[in-house]
C-alpha cells in the first residue's frame, strides 16, 4: 500500500480551499484519508498572502515512513521549508524533448556532471558531482 501526501478540494465554486491530507493512493480525491495534516488556501487574504497551516510533526513522520508527497503538496512543503526544491529540467525548445540537464532552481543555471564550487557544495548537499554551466537556455 503507497502511502500519498495530497491535496483534496474543500470550498466553493470559484472558492478553492484545500485539506493536506495523508491517504492511500488508490482513494478518489475527496475520498477515504487516514490523517488531515494541515490546509492550504490558495486565494489571498486580507493582507495579500496566501494562507497555509500545516503539522510540521505529522508530515515529517509521514515522509519519514515513506509517503510520497504529490506535486502541489511537494511546492507547497517547500514553500513551507520542510522539503529541498524540486528538480527542474532545461527545455531545449518548446515542444522539444527535455534535455537531461538539470536547472538549479534558485539561480537558473543548468548543472552537468562534474564537481560543484565550494560555496555551492554546501548550499546542495544532495547534487553529487555535479557543476554549475553559465549556458543560456532558450525559451
Amino acid at each position: 500500500m503507497v502511502m500519498r501526501i495530497r491535496l483534496s478540494r474543500f470550498g466553493c465554486k470559484n472558492k478553492p480551499f484545500y485539506r493536506v491530507m495523508a491517504a492511500d493512493s488508490r482513494s478518489p480525491r475527496d475520498g477515504k484519508h487516514i490523517e488531515v495534516l494541515g490546509y492550504y488556501n490558495p486565494l489571498p487574504g486580507q493582507d495579500g498572502q496566501k494562507r497555509m497551516g500545516l503539522n510540521f510533526d505529522r508530515v515529517k513522520y509521514w515522509l519519514s515512513v515513506g509517503a510520497q508527497p504529490s506535486d502541489p503538496v511537494q511546492r507547497v512543503l517547500f514553500r513551507a521549508g520542510l522539503l529541498p526544491p524540486p528538480p527542474m529540467m532545461a527545455m531545449g525548445r518548446k515542444g522539444g524533448p527535455r534535455d537531461t540537464h538539470f536547472v538549479d532552481p534558485m539561480t537558473g543555471r543548468v548543472l552537468t556532471p562534474g564537481k560543484l564550487s565550494s560555496s555551492e557544495d554546501s548550499e546542495n548537499p544532495n547534487i553529487d558531482d555535479a557543476e554549475i554551466v553559465d549556458t543560456p537556455t532558450t525559451s
